[in-house]
């Protein structure tokens, strides 16, 4: 039982070393692509086709960094002629339009990977590659087929897998179960994120400010409700109006912000450890 526990301890070790390895033979892949497409030598068919793929995708993130400036160079010009009060439109406008020249950078990067991990892939194979690169990813390989040959030793024994049939069926049923439960939870509160911040800020507020003097000398000496900061009563208003609403838009925009954010990162390993384009463009 002793050794058995150690081979399942060492079989999930050695597979997330394996996963971590093969991110890393990716990545240097995908380094060693963009190496040889900019000063390498291209001496293939199957090569060039790709160096030509990798080109023409730098030239559109090039053509969208120039856009980018162009937009720059614009709001600034447009500061310079327009009314102070439509300051806030011009940079609003600059601000918008850098973000989608952004995102589309990022995708054409994301595109750009399988090319460069192809074309790495081809240099790695030749016999005379010597960059440093090309020696990183040997090494890389070396240290998985080390991973591999050391996991087969622990397995062996136990046909292929230490870990009982019946412990990987409960794992997976209860990653589903942790899926689904993560997924009521998501549907239930994170719509209703927003509101609660917004009735958060409202009480805040209204515990916090008034618009009558006696009601805050009152509240002062512990009697009644409110807050005790007396302001005039069109502030208490728009306050009261504005802040929460405000409050609740900004955590609507923060939710989407960091939920757009973790499936772009999401989609982005899935794209760079299996190469599949349709993740890719999922990503995009």
């Amino acid at each position: 039982m002793v050794v058995r526990l150690q081979a399942v301890f060492h079989q999930v070790r050695l597979d997330l070393r394996r996963s971590w390895l093969h991110r890393r033979e990716r990545a240097a892949l995908c380094r060693l692509g963009e190496v040889l497409a900019t000063t390498g030598p291209i001496d293939t068919p199957d090569m060039r086709r790709w160096k030509q793929e990798i080109d023409a995708g730098l030239g559109r993130i090039e053509s969208l960094t120039r856009e980018s400036r162009c937009s720059l160079e614009a709001d600034r010009a447009d500061l310079a002629i327009v009314a102070r009060w439509m300051a806030p439109v011009v940079m609003l406008r600059g601000i918008c339009t850098r973000l989608v020249l952004r995102h589309a950078k990022a995708a054409a990067r994301r595109e750009l990977r399988p090319s460069c991990e192809a074309l790495g892939e081809l240099a790695a194979s030749r016999s005379d590659a010597a960059a440093p690169v090309s020696r990183q990813v040997a090494g890389v390989r070396a240290e998985l087929a080390r991973v591999l040959a050391e996991r087969e030793r622990w397995v062996a024994p136990y046909g292929g897998s230490a870990i009982p049939a019946g412990a990987v069926r409960a794992g997976v049923e209860a990653s589903g179960f942790g899926r689904a439960v993560a997924g009521q939870l998501r549907s239930h509160l994170l719509p209703k994120a927003p509101a609660l911040v917004g009735l958060a800020v409202g009480w805040w507020i209204a515990n916090t400010y008034t618009d009558s003097h006696l009601r805050s000398a009152l509240r002062s000496i512990g009697i009644g409700s409110g807050g005790t900061r007396v302001v005039s009563s069109s502030t208490y208003e728009a306050m009261s109006f504005w802040l929460p609403l405000l409050a609740a838009a900004l955590c609507a925009y923060a939710g989407e912000r960091i939920g757009g954010f973790y499936g772009l990162v999401r989609h982005s390993r899935e794209a760079a450890m299996t190469g599949d384009p349709e993740a890719i463009d999922r990503s995009a």
